[in-house]
């Protein structure tokens, strides 16, 4: 069992001995609470991977201890963050089954089972909740949020963008650029079956005008119509550092593109632009390399990285010109730098037991105490 579970089933007794102890208090009771027995019990059992038990305790305990049901929903939460969703599930059904609870304590539980069933992957019964749930409380913004999941998991979209509609009138903040991103969703859907996608293009604009994922797909629509100096000024809208990995979804059609148009002063520009932004600092330039290599050929390469390489001495840049074929002869004195500069590995020790690095050297492991483990080299990053 790892550390951060053992925490946290170490929690959940001691959360609901906090509350207790402040209940107690609350009504100035003369001597301390004590905590429940089967609560001990069912900690135990956790602790013993008994889960099963534990679970038959706490619910047991629940019937005396009505008060106690928010200890059973972190209890149902953990089984799920664990993956044991059965046990979730069964939690959460015996709570949903206790007669105490009040109107927002079963509406608590029924969230928490659509998030189990979202988690398995059965989204029918986390929509049949949620709507159930939204039709009692059309204001719980959790149910919402949780319901616009379920749509975008199955593909709805219809539905998803509704569901973010509402709320964002309900003044949740962000949901614009989601509802561009589903109406995109939706065109591309209509592009595979070669459908007129200009209105779900129309509405995307409409919710966030600076959808990169727009941009993208009219570039594609007028790469597709040989308007290629239109989809290199779609594309160029992306031309910036916060945007490579949108850019890179379309280099090889973005520098045809360019190639097709390079009498427009504005290609030209585009395309320096382009190569001036992909530096050995980012993954956007092997990308641009394979591209370039495969729309203008080798010799282009060649002339692109011998540019990168006049910016200064880069290793990755001298990695990519030695690969591409570049002279040798002509960058020796740049391998000779870049080799004097790389850095030397650190003369550390480790603990063959725990990984624990350090320059000195121990008989016994200072981090976990192990004997005459400790072994020269630096541990791989």
């Amino acid at each position: 069992m790892g550390t951060l579970t053992l925490a946290l089933i170490l929690l959940l007794p001691l959360a609901f001995l906090a509350g207790w102890w402040v209940s107690a208090r609350r009504v100035r009771r003369p001597s301390p609470v004590p905590l429940p027995r089967a609560y001990v019990q069912g900690l135990g059992h956790l602790l013993g991977e008994r889960n099963d038990e534990a679970v038959k305790t706490f619910l047991d305990a629940l019937r005396r201890y009505p008060e106690s049901s928010e200890l059973l929903l972190a209890l149902g939460r953990m089984f799920r963050r664990r993956g044991e969703l059965e046990r979730a599930l069964s939690v959460h059904q015996h709570l949903l089954d206790q007669q105490e609870l009040d109107v927002l304590g079963k509406q608590e539980v029924l969230l928490e089972m659509a998030r189990d069933y979202l988690k398995a992957g059965i989204l029918n019964r986390a929509e049949v909740i949620l709507v159930e749930l939204l039709h009692k409380d059309g204001d719980s913004l959790p149910a919402r949020q949780l319901l616009a999941e379920v749509y975008e998991l199955g593909g709805d979209w219809e539905q998803a963008i509704r569901t973010r509609r509402a709320l964002r009138d309900h003044g949740q903040m962000g949901q614009n650029r989601i509802i561009a991103l589903l109406y995109c969703e939706l065109a591309e859907e209509s592009l595979r079956r070669e459908e007129a996608v200009e209105a779900y293009l129309s509405e995307a604009e409409r919710a966030d005008p600076q959808c990169p994922r727009l941009a993208l797909l009219r570039g594609r629509i007028a790469h597709g119509q040989c308007d290629f100096e239109a989809a290199a000024r779609q594309w160029s809208t992306l031309l910036r550092a916060d945007r490579f990995a949108v850019l890179a979804q379309i280099l090889v059609p973005y520098l045809e593109s360019l190639h097709n148009c390079e009498a427009s002063i504005d290609c030209r520009a585009w395309r320096a632009q382009l190569l001036a932004l992909a530096d050995s600092a980012s993954l956007l330039l092997p990308r641009l390399i394979d591209a370039v290599r495969e729309v203008e050929g080798d010799a282009a390469v060649i002339a692109l990285l011998q540019d990168k390489l006049q910016e200064g001495d880069d290793r990755v840049v001298l990695q990519l010109y030695l690969r591409a074929g570049g002279d040798v002869t002509a960058v020796v004195p740049r391998m000779q730098r870049t080799i004097v500069e790389l850095p030397l590995a650190d003369g550390l020790f480790h603990c063959q037991h725990c990984g624990y690095q350090t320059g000195e050297f121990y008989w016994r492991c200072p981090s976990c105490r192990h004997w005459d483990t400790f072994r020269s080299g630096g541990l791989a990053a």
